[in-house]
């Protein structure tokens, strides 16, 4: 028996919002930029286009990948979970980088060449890493002054990165 018309066009709308939807669960996304954190990179109110397949097959809804083929890199903007909302920031060093921590004449850790405060809570609870942990970043926004990173909240998992930011 033949489909009608009706069926066939409901059928069509069915696989075209099944389809969108996994695109947009595991694929590719649009975020919108809220805060001054990636200034002068981004700016409150851009669109970004988030590819979620960049280091790996994120299943839906976890902190966890069906398969990774790569880990974020130095220079790298990711998207991460943060505090109940995702956050847009760049990965400073990833997992391996040498890091150097120091009391005076602030409490801070220089990544590289690149010196970065940290506050004193967070400096307790990083002083003794000697490079970023496996399976973590240090993530930081553009503009420091208004950005909370790990400065503040200590590394990044890469587990819980959901996205590289592929244009602006």
């Amino acid at each position: 028996m033949p489909m009608s018309s009706s069926t066939r066009h409901a059928l069509i709308f069915f696989i075209v919002v099944l389809f969108s939807l996994v695109i947009k669960l595991c694929v590719l996304d649009v975020r919108v930029v809220s805060g001054p954190s990636m200034i002068p990179a981004l700016h409150s109110g851009s669109l970004v286009m988030e590819f979620k397949l960049a280091w790996g097959i994120p299943v839906p809804f976890s902190n966890t990948y069906l398969a990774r083929w790569s880990e974020p890199k130095q220079g790298d903007v990711v998207i991460y979970p943060c505090n109940g909302r995702y956050v847009i920031k760049r990965c400073a060093a990833s997992a391996g980088t040498p890091l150097v921590f120091s009391e005076n004449p602030e409490y801070s850790v220089r990544i590289g060449n690149r010196t970065v405060l940290l506050p004193w809570e967070n400096y307790q609870k990083m002083k003794d890493a000697e490079r970023v942990p496996v399976g973590m970043i240090f993530a930081l926004g553009d503009n420091m002054d208004e950005s909370r990173d790990s400065r503040h909240y200590g590394f990044v998992s890469i587990d819980s990165i959901r996205g590289k930011m592929l244009w602006k």
